[in-house]
């Protein structure tokens, strides 16, 4: 054993005799500015420019499994087992090093939501994977839950969001389409197939079909009664306009005038 693990390993201890072993006390924050996670925690609030690691169910069933010591001044802090070492390595540099990552890509998809907000023309340049990533921070600044699918495996969309309004929770599945510089347009096959998904998924489910270079003219002049209650269309003004509403927010002079559900479709057909 290495002594730089020696020295890891060391740093374990169990000073409250829990039967599950000795423990450190990891940060539960993360570097990330997400609304979604920023609820009062033991009655704390993540610091300025932070967010907590968990959703609030998951930090209320970490809670009540024992999982989280609250400091002299209220911070929780998460017990790290010495069980959860794996193999080498220990979990905790893992996750921070991944953290650190993650918080570079994200800032940098931060900019470029700006970027585009400022000078919409830049969106012709922004990379089509790069413009799922910045959306998601823009849906996740706005208020909701967000999930952004696997490249390549996205089961026939790219985000997945969720808002509750009125105590009821509302879904969105989002296809992102940015064939900038192809003149390509999704057509009908690409709406049909996010239909099916969006109706074998449950009752409060809407589609969301962004594109940034429009649509072709069967896909909306085709569209049934059902298709345009199912899954609403948005273009390159609808992509523009969710950056501006998030450099607002950034800014601090955003307030939403409708719910989050009618803000998302304002502006779309």
């Amino acid at each position: 054993m290495s002594s730089q693990r020696q020295r890891n390993l060391s740093r374990y201890r169990n000073q409250d005799d829990d039967p599950r072993g000795s423990y450190l006390l990891a940060d539960v924050t993360a570097p990330f500015d997400r609304p979604t996670l920023q609820y009062e925690w033991n009655g704390q609030l993540p610091p300025a420019g932070r967010s907590w690691c968990y959703t609030k169910e998951k930090a209320e069933a970490l809670t009540a499994a024992g999982r989280i010591v609250f400091t002299s001044t209220g911070t929780p802090r998460l017990k790290r087992y010495l069980s959860e070492v794996v193999g080498e390595e220990e979990l905790e540099p893992v996750i921070t090093a991944s953290s650190k990552l993650e918080f570079i890509v994200r800032t940098a998809m931060k900019a470029i939501a700006i970027a585009v907000a400022k000078e919409p023309a830049c969106l012709r340049d922004v990379e089509w994977r790069d413009l799922e990533r910045v959306l998601r921070e823009v849906f996740e600044k706005l208020g909701f839950i967000t999930r952004l699918t696997r490249s390549g495996n996205d089961g026939g969309f790219d985000l997945e969001l969720q808002c509750t309004e009125n105590n009821m929770q509302k879904n969105f599945l989002v296809e992102v389409k940015h064939w900038a510089g192809s003149g390509k347009k999704p057509g009908r096959a690409v709406l049909r197939s996010l239909f099916n998904i969006v109706a074998r998924a449950t009752s409060d489910t809407t589609g969301l079909l962004l594109s940034s270079t429009g649509f072709t003219a069967n896909l909306v002049n085709g569209r049934t009664e059902i298709e345009q209650r199912k899954v609403r269309l948005g273009g390159e003004a609808k992509i523009v306009s969710l950056c501006q509403s998030y450099l607002q927010s950034e800014d601090g002079v955003w307030i939403p005038t409708a719910e989050l559900a009618d803000m998302l479709l304002a502006g779309t057909q």
